[in-house]
């Protein structure tokens, strides 16, 4: 809806925004986010740019984003989109991590709702890792905020597992390491290939050898992956097992920090990351 040429009052953006007028009138005095044209003995008019600035400003915030910076990004959203761009995910970064810290459940949810149904691997990479880093060196620091890690890695599996799953066999398998309780990354991986319209079964943390071997026989997947976070012997054998199926997945992959700085497995691919797992196994489910 646009504004009437001679603009609207204070009051009526108050309405269209949802919002107290008492909350427009201090965003222009403290923000500078007023009408941009002021006319001497006239009460001040919002005309459609400025209306554009105060809805950025109010999604924003929405978002979790602080005022001041909200209102830096809203203020420079009409005149120069590209840096805006740039800060905005910034902005939900800190966004999500005061919404964490806060124990926030349902601020959390709204924002990475928001983000992983716009895009599952920037939501993932731009995100949900940095704000997980973040989270992960504070406790390294301090030994505090574990609560806020669960409660966080919580949502956003309730995020990521809201992701419509496509119909059609499952050509991918996913599994975490026998000993391996980290399960987001995978998670992740699901999300973003059913969003690829890509189907795929993912069997979660600490997966036995011989359960490995057997989802292998039963669903004869066309690529297998192997999760883990820390190396831990019992990835070998896990990743012997897939070797040695009958008939053998064409791709057979692992991925994880605990498969970094390892030489490449005989008969397997290392995944670096999340958009090269996805090229990856969308090439395996391609071929016949």
């Amino acid at each position: 809806m646009t504004a009437p040429e001679e603009g609207l009052s204070a009051g009526e953006v108050a309405r269209r925004l949802g919002v107290a007028v008492t909350t427009v009138r201090t965003w222009d005095r403290r923000y500078g986010l007023g009408p941009a044209e002021r006319e001497t003995g006239r009460h001040r008019r919002y005309r459609a740019t400025d209306i554009a600035r105060l809805e950025r400003m109010r999604q924003l915030v929405t978002d979790g984003v602080a005022p001041a910076e909200a209102a830096r990004i809203a203020g420079t959203a009409t005149r120069a989109p590209r840096r805006t761009a740039v800060s905005v995910p910034d902005a939900r970064v800190r966004g999500l991590r005061r919404a964490a810290y806060a124990m926030d459940s349902g601020q959390m949810r709204r924002i990475l709702a928001e983000a992983v149904e716009h895009d599952v691997v920037s939501a993932w990479t731009e995100l949900i890792c940095p704000a997980l880093r973040d989270i992960g060196r504070r406790h390294a620091a301090t030994g505090r905020y574990v609560e806020v890690e669960h409660l966080l890695s919580y949502e956003i599996s309730a995020a990521l597992a809201a992701v419509p799953s496509p119909r059609g066999r499952a050509g991918v398998l996913l599994a975490c390491g026998p000993d391996e309780q980290h399960t987001l990354p995978l998670e992740a991986l699901t999300a973003a290939l059913a969003e690829r319209g890509r189907p795929a079964r993912m069997l979660g943390a600490r997966v036995p050898v011989e359960a490995l071997a057997a989802a292998i026989d039963r669903t004869g997947p066309r690529a297998v992956v192997l999760w883990s976070h820390h190396s831990r012997p019992g990835d070998a054998a896990q990743l012997a097992a897939a070797r040695a199926a009958r008939p053998r997945p064409p791709l057979v992959a692992v991925a994880g920090p605990g498969w970094s700085g390892r030489a490449a497995p005989a008969g397997a691919i290392t995944l670096a990351d999340l958009p090269t797992a996805l090229d990856a196994l969308d090439q395996a489910a391609r071929v016949r």
